[in-house]
């Protein structure tokens, strides 16, 4: 079976400004069509040489009948299409992420698909997604060896890491609105119960274990 090679360069322009490292990328594709047994075999794999540079190489396998026919088993009971991307990056780690798409719908877009590696910009992949256009073709376009050829983009997306808020800098605002409002230096707008609540709080609890441990004395009766 042969593979064919597909060089992609996707718009990159607002994910390079973003990203803070560059190394190399390879993300193993891998699915459970005409596994022979195993769970999941090789579809393809995608590298790239620079992660700024963003310049993807896809190499995959063309389908052949059984491939074909085993998708339609699952198009026929509506089942889903999976695929597990096992992305190593230039530190030698090795990260898996599982993704479906309905049966149907990737013969449908005549095996089109669109992969994304969503990645922060210390070049740290946390997620490969797997779909396809809601688009429909007649059939399914066959290679010039007779087999059917998988059509991919691939596109990295960069991802912006939430604001996580300085913690230790909170507690010395608070600890210094503390010493100032000691001295005198801030005026304190707080209620008399936000202020003293503290010294509230266990006195009433005190007045109400003493009502229910000494009651009042029964009246005699007459």
């Amino acid at each position: 079976m042969k593979q064919h090679l597909a060089f992609i360069t996707p718009l990159f322009f607002q994910f390079v400004i973003g990203i803070d490292y560059d190394g190399w990328l390879n993300v193993k594709i891998q699915h459970s069509l005409n596994c022979n047994g195993e769970k999941y075999c090789t579809r393809g794999n995608i590298s790239l040489k620079s992660i700024r540079a963003g310049t993807s190489i896809i190499e995959q396998i063309n389908f052949n009948e059984k491939h074909i026919d085993e998708l339609k088993e699952l198009a026929d009971i509506d089942g889903f299409y999976t695929i597990r991307s096992l992305v190593t990056a230039a530190d030698s780690t090795e990260t898996e992420f599982l993704s479906s798409v309905k049966a149907k719908a990737f013969m449908d877009n005549g095996l089109s698909d669109v992969i994304n590696a969503w990645v922060l910009p210390n070049g740290a992949v946390i997620a490969v997604s797997f779909q396809v256009n809601n688009s429909s073709q007649s059939r399914i376009p066959r290679s010039v060896n007779n087999d059917y050829k998988i059509t991919s983009n691939f596109y990295l997306r960069h991802v912006e890491p939430a604001a996580v808020p300085d913690t230790a800098s909170y507690i010395q605002k608070l600890e210094r609105e503390r010493e100032a409002r000691e001295k005198g230096e801030l005026k304190d707008n707080r209620s008399f119960l936000a202020k003293y609540w503290m010294y509230i709080v266990p006195i009433a609890i005190f007045v109400m274990i003493s009502g229910s441990t000494n009651p009042e004395p029964a009246q005699p009766a007459r």
